[in-house]
């Protein structure tokens, strides 16, 4: 059985409506199998950001998935922890 879960991806785009608020070069997203446990993190470096709409809200996170189609977690709480790095607390994946 599982304890955690790991996503890592080569691009990514945070979007504040239709405006990017991140573009994202390498990310990678964690969660303990146990829902109470905790919720999804992202940890991402950015190619680009705007500091501006990463302050707005809603904002979603969304990516390629292998095979086709694209992943899409609301973000819950987004903190820019470097010039060029990011953390974010996501809700559940949508379907």
């Amino acid at each position: 059985m599982f304890h955690s879960l790991a996503i890592r991806g080569a691009d990514g785009v945070i979007l504040a409506g239709a405006e990017k608020a991140a573009l994202l070069a390498r990310w990678s997203i964690t969660r303990e199998i146990d829902p109470k446990r905790g919720p999804w993190v992202l940890s991402a470096a950015c190619l680009r950001l705007d500091r501006y709409y990463c302050g707005t809200r809603p904002l979603y996170f969304t990516a390629r998935k292998l095979g086709g189609g694209r992943w899409c977690w609301p973000v819950l709480d987004l903190q820019l922890t470097g010039r060029d790095t990011l953390t974010a607390r996501l809700g559940h994946p949508e379907q």
